[in-house]
């Protein structure tokens, strides 16, 4: 064997990814691993930002390349996360960049997307658990942040995707933080509402109350009823409404006493907060907190920690708890007593002016199919897309198999006169389910991976505005379906009337 097949052997057998390698061509270098979420084949890395210089957080979504749903899936989330661009709160990072999905450079040719955002100084949120549960008002104040951001994401439309403790870091300010967005595709806004719920059992208790959670962590105790032990039974100190808090927030909605919304977690946890957190903290290089030099030792500690609060369980905790049990429990159901008075939550910061738009009109439109399958899908139909009347319009073809079996897509070019700096899109289409990408182009006939992608949505009502993100003005923009309207061997979409409105001048 000569040297240079040697070296590509001995690059063969490396794990990957590594500390070193770059990515993003050339931009961004892997600097540390700090969590992963097996559940998605997420991996959470600390990088590093070769042209401006800064730290960031790189969420990485692989995928085998052999397997095609596994590599939609990942085109999915990023293209997720690149609506989530606009969510602007402290609870949350922000999206800096999103790397679609695409071949990598590594030894096991993996498809790997990435959604880059700010790195968060701090702590992860399980090191907080070094020293065993935090106090009750302690984790109140610490969890209050995050949940205000889930509120915050849930009323622009869109998922946190805060339900795995990994992806969550605390700031020096003592405040949780989402710190590695990108949830997939089919996580939905109860699914955050849980994870707040998680979050809380898991600083009260040293356990996490979900399936499937991180490796290092303890699972908590499972009662008769199948569901997990409260937190004011492990430890009598903690207060029953935070206990119930954590109970009814992982129930999740739709459960007959589940928690709905992230402003209402958000009310008792700052009801019940603390700020006195400092002994939790110390001074280390840049602000970062001292982690123990032995996180085996300090996993062997939480588990000690939580086999002590367990003994302390006795039958003066259960009167107790029968007691207080049914004056608590008016915090979240109606029990026609005198009403719980939840302090107002603090006034909202004035939304930002919007973009001043206007409408503008595309020159011509026509049907976008790269397959070359077929004749193009009811070109004659396409006027009716920039005709003005949103009771007809434009439609696939009717397709046996959904999309990507049979085609990777299909769209609608729309061309411009002069190239315009587009802000939004309206669609009006009576087909839910259906996919859209919008994408811009620098030729009416472009490759889909010479396009741009700039804004997303699934049909869910008549009418539908999508965000597009700002770039260089264009004169082409691609409607892009990816999932077609439909049920089996009869799957298709229609378009009644499209809307672009563009930056004013």
């Amino acid at each position: 064997m000569t040297e240079s097949a040697e070296a590509q052997t001995h690059r063969s057998r490396l794990p990957w990814p590594i500390p070193g390698c770059v990515l993003g061509r050339g931009r961004y270098r892997l600097l540390s691993e700090v969590g992963r979420d097996d559940r998605r084949a997420v991996r959470l890395w600390r990088g590093r930002d070769l042209v401006l210089d800064r730290d960031v957080a790189l969420t990485l979504f692989v995928a085998a390349s052999q397997d095609p749903a596994a590599v939609a899936l990942i085109r999915s989330t990023v293209a997720r996360a690149l609506r989530s661009a606009r969510l602007e709160t402290a609870g949350a990072v922000r999206v800096l960049d999103v790397l679609e999905a695409e071949r990598r450079d590594n030894p096991d040719g993996s498809t790997v997307a990435i959604v880059v955002a700010e790195w968060t100084p701090g702590a992860a949120l399980v090191d907080l658990l070094d020293s065993g549960p935090l106090p009750p008002a302690v984790a109140a104040g610490v969890l209050a942040p995050l949940a205000g951001a889930v509120d915050a994401a849930h009323s622009a439309g869109l998922v946190l995707g805060c339900d795995h403790p990994d992806r969550i870091r605390v700031t020096p300010e003592r405040h949780a933080r989402l710190a590695f967005p990108g949830p997939p595709p089919t996580t939905e806004a109860r699914d955050d509402i849980r994870g707040l719920g998680a979050m809380l059992y898991l600083l009260l208790t040293g356990c996490w109350p979900l399936p499937d959670g991180p490796a290092g962590l303890p699972p908590a105790p499972i009662g008769q009823n199948g569901l997990p032990i409260s937190p004011t039974t492990l430890r009598p100190d903690v207060p029953v409404e935070l206990s119930t808090l954590a109970l009814r927030s992982i129930a999740g909605p739709g459960t007959g006493g589940g928690v709905h919304t992230g402003a209402a977690v958000r009310q008792v946890l700052e009801l019940n907060a603390s700020t006195a957190v400092d002994d939790l903290f110390s001074a280390g290089t840049h602000g970062e907190r001292v982690r123990p030099s032995d996180p085996l030792r300090a996993q062997r500690r939480r588990r000690i920690k939580f086999g002590v609060s367990m003994t302390v369980l006795g039958a003066a905790t259960l009167l107790i708890l029968g007691y207080v049990g049914m004056q608590v429990l008016s915090v979240f159901t109606d029990t026609g007593g005198a009403p719980l008075v939840v302090a107002a939550a603090a006034p909202k910061a004035p939304a930002p002016s919007p973009v001043l738009s206007s409408p503008v009109r595309a020159k011509s439109v026509t049907v976008y199919d790269p397959s070359g399958l077929g004749s193009p899908d009811h070109q004659k139909d396409l006027g009716k897309l920039l005709d003005g009347n949103p009771s007809t319009g434009w439609s696939t073809d009717s397709y046996v198999d959904q999309f990507p079996r049979y085609k990777k897509g299909l769209g609608v070019m729309l061309s411009f006169e002069t190239p315009i700096a587009a802000t939004s899109m309206t669609v009006i289409s009576p087909s839910p389910g259906t996919v859209l990408e919008i994408r811009t182009a620098t030729s009416p006939h472009p490759r889909l991976d010479d396009t741009t992608l700039v804004g997303t949505a699934t049909i869910s009502a008549t009418s539908t505005q999508i965000p597009l993100r700002a770039g260089p003005p264009t004169r082409y923009l691609l409607v892009w379906i990816t999932h077609l309207s439909g049920e089996e061997n009869h799957y298709q979409s229609k378009i009644n009337e499209l809307g672009i409105q563009q930056r004013a001048t």
